[in-house]
């Protein structure tokens, strides 16, 4: 007889979600389930070697495939309204209020059940909209409210590594958001029950509030009650580059402690099992509600519930089967959960405890604590590696260590931490005492994390690893828990071994890879060969706030990297530096040498009055936060060059001595040859930079970078006769107020017969070469 079902039923489940979000053909699921039904029933029962008749779940499987493939094709069709505008729209709007989030900035309403009215007058019926309002007043759950104001469609990820908006909050079946200008309401009727625990988690938060400085406030509001506006980016960071912001979130730990105490007092006043039993799920349910149900919760939740009733009827307590449950529940409800980060990490961490710390306790047979605490960290971290690299592509060196020290205090922190917040409200001298405990918990807990982060090479940059190097990590995972509990020998312990080496150390590219970056209205390049030299031309945006840190860094680090050997600015304006700076100030990326042009600001041509020497130095900050960050300063003119193997980078302008009359005149210019391969990045280059370059001995151009974001007055004609690019690359934002790409821009190249690729409509623009083929790819196709 096959064991587990629960686990049979979920893995049958996930292959139906994945089929359809990978838009499988429906007809290979049929010709897959009448595969599956045909090899039970031809081989599996007959032999009844495996299994046993009594397992009838079997011929369920295929129906459970059929069930994930349609649930997700349903979760995944977009809205009716998605047609009626392009990406924002007047609107106006009434729905019920389904849960409310408080911001710094004001309150973020969760609405379901919503009426949207457009501004032409057409009429939608919408699920789930989120509504961000200034306003002070706080509507309660269950009141329905009218809103005027801006409707927009969540953005999609447009650069390797970015956020996903449009993901993220499909993840949460959410399908729009809108920033309110008025907010009146429509009907008061209200819950009661969401009412009184709303009112609860209030009085919580003053309590922390007020016994508490801001930052541990902060801290134990978000571990407490899942509240995170008060926590500050400084202490998230921290914990989360040590591998412990999993301490932050609702969690088992919270469910098993809260449930356990409500059960226990509940037996002590000599109340029924069942009676208890019941008590105890309401109350941890509610407890639930009030912290927003998160999906780490709600497994909690789930688990727990099983457990206590699994005592109830008299029967042994399976982690895996409840676990698989719990997730089946989850899924069932909303199948994007599969592609959440706090769903994979947080089942991951369970069955990295339920499959893995059972075989080295087979292997190890230690029943010491402090041991069975180390297999216990080691084997979530190896469970959860891959979700960590994809969702974070660090991993934290010391983590398994500072968990050791860590964890043993974090029970006696939530308990001192839901003390002090209930004696808040009704005794304040025990809740200050108490609230001292958990304070100096948190010291500790700092100070551990800062001696982490100071100790060399603490972050591992590894990247993202691909869908296959994920899938044989597993495979390999499952072949050591089948061999351990097989043969039980430690040599197993090789196969584990390999596996986290094919994921932490890929292996190394070939050829040239050049990737330009979608940054708005704005330009950032980056450049790597096989070697592992790497560059980044320009990065700046004057649309794009916070540039560096929110397009330009993930990209880096999902590619595993952590450094860049030359920055090379082209000019000084801000849609080329902005973002290069930001990275400098961050210091999570280190800038090895940054170049510049060597030009003299003496021999500018500007014939403005408002300008003066000093004003002219348009790299003075850069070359100041150069200096503060130790940043190799160079400089680079004209017959210049990098040569590394195959790569020939050489500077083509600005000549030295340039007289120049603007900051695009004397852009630099970079021809970069690798192999056969040859590609032309101009900057912002404009006419007069042009007639210099065009006197020297120019050759066709496979690539070109169409100069100025593809300005009117850029890439002459006369220019494009003498490259005659096969492929053109612009990098503008989407609707710019410069008008680029200019009508009479696009009719040169056409003219030339070029083919064009624009940032806004492709996304990241990725080059790669071996020297002799070329393949390019949008980020977006």
């Amino acid at each position: 007889m096959i064991k587990r079902p629960f686990l049979w039923g979920i893995g049958a489940f996930v292959m139906g979600i994945l089929l359809a979000w990978y838009k499988i053909p429906l007809i290979f699921l049929v010709i897959l389930a009448f595969v599956g039904w045909l090899l039970i029933y031809l081989f599996m029962f007959p032999l009844n070697k495996f299994i046993n008749r009594k397992d009838i779940f079997l011929w369920s499987l295929p129906f459970l495939i059929f069930l994930g493939y349609f649930a997700m094709g349903e979760q995944m069709k977009p809205p009716d309204m998605d047609m009626a505008f392009r990406e924002k729209e007047a609107c106006s709007l009434t729905g019920e209020v389904n849960m409310i989030v408080k911001k710094p900035s004001g309150n973020v309403y969760y609405l379901k059940d919503n009426k949207v009215t457009l501004l032409e007058g057409s009429t939608y019926l919408v699920e789930n909209i989120l509504v961000y309002a200034k306003d002070s007043c706080e509507y309660l759950i269950g009141n329905q409210i009218t809103v005027s104001g801006t409707i927009y469609k969540f953005s999609k990820n447009t650069n390797p590594g970015g956020f996903n908006e449009n993901l993220y909050y499909k993840i949460q079946n959410i399908d729009y958001k809108v920033y309110a200008k008025e907010i009146d309401l429509a009907d008061d009727n209200y819950s009661k029950y969401h009412f009184i625990l709303n009112k609860i988690k209030r009085e919580l938060i003053n309590s922390y509030e007020k016994i508490l400085p801001e930052k541990e406030a902060g801290i134990l509001m978000a571990m407490v009650l899942g509240e995170k506006y008060l926590l500050g980016d400084e202490i998230n960071s921290l914990y989360q580059e040590n591998g412990i912001s999993h301490i932050l979130a609702i969690s088992g730990l919270h469910i098993s402690l809260v449930g356990a105490a409500v059960y226990f007092c509940l037996r002590k006043l000599r109340l029924g099992l069942i009676v208890s039993t019941l008590l105890s799920l309401i109350f941890i349910y509610s407890y639930g509600v009030l912290t927003n149900f998160s999906v780490s919760t709600n497994r909690a939740v789930v688990m727990y519930s099983v457990m206590l009733i699994a005592k109830i009827i008299g029967k042994t307590f399976d982690m895996l089967s409840a676990l698989s449950l719990s997730a089946f529940i989850i899924l069932l409800q909303n199948p994007m959960e599969i592609f959440n980060a706090g769903f994979l990490l947080s089942f991951a961490a369970v069955f990295g405890i339920a499959l893995l710390v059972p075989c080295f306790n087979i292997l190890f047979k230690s029943k010491k604590i402090l041991l069975q605490s180390l297999y216990t960290s080691v084997c979530v971290q190896i469970f959860t590696l891959p979700a960590i690299l994809y969702f974070f592509f660090q991993i934290s060196i010391y983590s398994v260590i500072i968990n050791l020290i860590i964890l043993p205090l974090t029970s006696l922190l939530l308990l001192t931490a839901i003390v002090a917040g209930v004696f808040g409200f009704l005794f304040y001298p025990i809740a200050m005492f108490v609230a001292g405990g958990a304070k100096y918990i948190l010291s500790f807990y700092e100070f551990v994390c800062t001696i982490g982060s100071k100790m060399p090479a603490n972050l591992l940059t590894v990247g993202r690893p691909d869908i296959i190097r994920i899938v044989l990590y597993y495979l390999l995972i499952l072949i050591f828990i089948y061999g351990v509990n097989r043969y039980k020998k430690r040599s197993f312990l090789l196969i584990l071994l390999f596996a986290v080496g094919i994921l932490i150390f890929p292996k190394q590219g070939e050829g040239l890879t050049v990737t330009m970056l979608d940054v708005g209205q704005g330009e950032a390049i980056y450049m790597e060969t096989g070697e592992g030299l790497n560059f980044l031309i320009d990065g700046g945006s004057i649309d794009v706030n916070g540039v560096g840190i929110y397009r330009i860094r993930p990209f880096l680090l999902s590619r595993g990297i952590n450094h860049i050997d030359y920055a090379i600015v082209t000019h000084g304006d801000t849609d080329h530096t902005s973002g290069l700076m930001e990275l400098m100030e961050d210091g999570k990326i280190k800038i090895v040498n940054l170049i510049l042009p060597k030009i003299d600001s003496s021999n500018n041509r500007w014939d403005r009055e408002d300008i003066t020497i000093n004003d002219q130095d348009e790299f003075k900050d850069l070359k100041e936060l150069a200096a503060k960050c130790k940043v190799n300063l160079m400089y680079i003119k004209a017959g210049d060059y990098i040569r590394e193997g195959k790569l020939d980078i050489t500077c083509l302008h600005p000549l030295e001595g340039y007289m120049y009359s603007s900051r695009n005149a004397y852009s630099t210019v970079l021809s970069v040859k690798y192999g056969d391969f040859d590609m032309l990045l101009t900057g912002d280059l404009e006419a007069e930079g042009e007639r210099n370059i065009t006197k020297m001995p120019l050759s066709q151009y496979d690539v070109l970078k169409v100069a100025h974001h593809g300005s009117k007055n850029s890439t002459s004609q006369e220019f494009l006769k003498i490259i005659k690019p096969r492929l053109s690359l612009i990098s503008c934002g989407k609707d710019n107020r410069y008008g680029h790409p200019h009508e009479e821009l696009l009719e040169r190249l056409d003219d030339i017969g070029s083919e064009l690729v624009i940032t806004y409509e492709s996304g990241a623009i990725t080059i790669k070469t071996d020297g002799r083929r070329v393949f390019m790819k949008g980020y977006m196709d």
